[in-house]
């Protein structure tokens, strides 16, 4: 199996952040061959929508470039966003009444591994999530078949990899912290 990758542009404006999660959700669909289970495609949501909703906010440029990386083998995804701004984005620390700043915090609890990646002209911030490994309807990569004297799963986060430790990132990343 093959590392699926997949690059593209999008104007920075507010309505790219609806474009981008579903382009990215249907790209990991596509390659998966089955829907996501409800867990992951929120999870595939929200970090998307973070990352493109910090760039297109606070980034400079007129696109914004996203990234998306599937590796089936490991059951493992990772979704980027380029822009032009050489900011690194921190994590707020909002107060209950907040409307913003929880972002970052966001894509800390639902990723595997967060980080940023600066270049002359700006940054990629990236975020890898676990994609499910088991049966949830249909298998989704399938890794082995199911004996059919094994019971069902129960747990539809059954088989998502567990959350590696937070000190994990990729070789020559900046983690956000």
């Amino acid at each position: 199996m093959s590392v699926h990758r997949r690059w593209f542009s999008l104007p920075r404006e507010p309505a790219t952040v609806a474009a981008g999660r579903r382009r990215v959700r249907a790209l990991i669909t596509a390659w998966g061959g089955a829907p996501l289970d409800e867990d992951t495609q929120l999870t595939v949501d929200l970090v998307t929508s973070e990352l493109l909703g910090n760039a297109v906010r606070h980034a400079t440029g007129p696109v914004v470039t996203v990234g998306v990386h599937a590796d089936p083998l490991h059951h493992r995804a990772v979704i980027e966003v380029y822009d032009a701004s050489p900011a690194v984005p921190v994590a707020g620390r909002p107060d209950r009444d907040s409307e913003s700043g929880r972002g970052i915090l966001l894509i800390a609890e639902l990723a595997l591994a967060h980080g940023v990646i600066r270049k002359r002209t700006g940054k990629w911030v990236w975020a890898e999530i676990a994609l499910p490994t088991g049966p949830v309807g249909r298998l989704w990569w399938p890794t082995r078949s199911r004996r059919t004297d094994e019971p069902p799963d129960r747990n539809p986060r059954q088989g998502v990899p567990p959350k590696p430790p937070a000190d994990r990132v990729a070789p020559g990343a900046m983690t956000c912290h």
